[in-house]
């Protein structure tokens, strides 16, 4: 009954949050996924996997149904195609294909086309609802590192109990001889824990970057959060995610978008979070990267062999959540024993070659929409995403759970359509443009005549 009310709580606060307005909408929904891995934890149950789902279904009802105005029915035109695309295929296959196991092709549908809708809704948000967004991110970053510290100093026992939903986490074992826990803070895992930390950064830099002296109290909360997301990052020792977030801090180092005062403090910030992760060997997993033999042999397990042969047996798939889709424990039973440590790999099986070769179009229909024309606040902020989406998408070849991945999928497709709708692509705003006749010459009326007296052309 427990876990019944906790569904319906979540459908009704994210329901109610949306019809008042969008970015309260996601806050909501962000603040039901930040829990969501520990509510899992501690309540093993059905209803908890839905708690999630249902917050997601109380977005969509308050949201989707809004009329658009013109101009935003131009900016989002080609995604919304895209859109249509990528959700008809799966849905195709579901009811063209059926199984034996509809519960687990239900749990494959959800992990290919329930969150794509927020590609959309990113691209809805206009620059006061990032700022809005960016403020009230890093009050949820902070407490989540705030508790992800708490279990680094006492353990993970006390938050975790060991059960079919913590398995993973109990089995990341990993640090320090074997003898200490990869931290989960309040996600379902480590890794969702990084990598949402990781795709949070470009809002919390975009915002930080046009602060004004006067919001001296913004300035320093998400200073803050920038220094404890990239802490959080080291802590749950999730050697993709601490690539990624090098890769952006050196990007904004060095993109000459911070003004000489902000420079200086973000150089500061950096150091601090060097000097903590200096001094605990758990902060420091990523100095296994230095072993290129295991590296190669991670490659290789990842970047399956056997991946054309799968797509030869099943050039129309293997059923959804037939090639590495997470399943709930009580679902594995009936679930394909096909599975493939790789995201592209995986949509290959699951959606067969035509699904795979659209993410592939999409992807790069996306990315080459590079946002560096627009030179609005947003611009650095904008910039990150894109480059945190693309190493995101990259990294995709050596791991599975990219579009499934709470609250982190979110925040990503909502960063993608943000950037790929952003008001650099004039000719795409261009070609969707509303026709304006010009006028015709011969009934251009001289300025003379105009004023002229009633009885001056008689």
């Amino acid at each position: 009954m427990t876990t019944i009310l906790f569904t319906v709580a979540a459908f009704g606060l994210c329901l109610w949050a949306a019809n008042r307005s969008l970015r309260q909408g996601i806050l909501a929904l962000l603040s039901v996924g930040y829990v969501y891995g520990i509510l899992r934890a501690n309540f093993p149950d059905t209803y908890t996997y839905l708690t999630f789902d249902a917050a997601v279904m109380g977005v969509y009802l308050g949201q989707l149904w809004l009329p658009l105005s013109s101009e935003q029915r131009r900016h989002v035109h080609d995604l919304r195609l895209w859109l249509v695309v990528l959700i008809g295929w799966p849905t195709l296959l579901f009811f063209l294909f059926p199984t034996d196991s509809p519960l687990v092709e239900l749990v494959g549908l959800r992990a290919n086309v329930f969150l794509l809708p927020f590609l959309f809704l990113g691209a809805k948000l206009t620059n006061d609802d990032l700022y809005w967004l960016a403020v009230r991110l890093a009050v949820l970053n902070l407490g989540a590192v705030a508790l992800g510290v708490a279990e680094f100093i006492i353990g993970i026992e006390p938050f975790f109990p060991m059960n079919e939903v913590t398995d993973i986490i109990y089995r990341s074992r990993d640090l320090v001889g074997w003898t200490a826990h990869r931290i989960p803070s309040s996600f379902s895992s480590a890794h969702a824990f990084a990598g949402t930390m990781v795709i949070a950064l470009p809002l919390l830099v975009g915002a930080w970057a046009q602060t004004e002296p006067s919001d001296r109290l913004h300035r320093h909360l998400l200073g803050a959060a920038i220094a404890a997301s990239l802490l959080g990052v080291f802590m749950a020792a999730a050697r993709v995610h601490m690539i990624t977030a090098t890769v952006l801090v050196a990007i904004v180092t060095f993109s000459g978008h911070l003004k000489a005062g902000q420079w200086v403090r973000w150089v500061l910030a950096l150091g601090l979070v060097a000097y903590v992760v200096a001094g605990q060997e758990r902060l420091q997993r990523f100095t296994t990267l230095q072993d290129t033999d295991f590296i190669a042999e991670r490659w290789t397990g990842s970047v399956n062999e056997g991946f054309i042969e799968a797509i030869r047996a099943y050039p129309l798939g293997n059923g959804l959540a037939g090639g590495g889709t997470s399943v709930p424990y009580f679902l594995r039973a009936t679930q394909s024993p096909l599975v493939m440590e790789n995201e592209y790999a995986r949509i290959g099986i699951e959606l067969g070659l035509p699904g795979l070769t659209l993410w592939i179009v999409f992807l790069l229909w996306t990315f080459v929409r590079w946002p560096g024309g627009a030179k609005d606040g947003w611009a650095l902020g904008r910039f990150v995403g894109w480059v945190a989406c693309g190493v995101f998408f990259l990294t995709g070849l050596t791991g599975v759970g990219l579009l499934s991945s709470v609250p982190q999928t979110t925040i990503m497709l909502m960063t993608m359509g943000w950037f790929v709708t952003s008001p650099h692509s004039k000719r795409a705003v261009e070609r969707h443009a509303p026709f304006v006749p010009m006028p015709r010459r011969d009934l251009v009326v001289p300025a003379a005549e105009l004023h002229a007296p009633p009885d001056a052309t008689h």
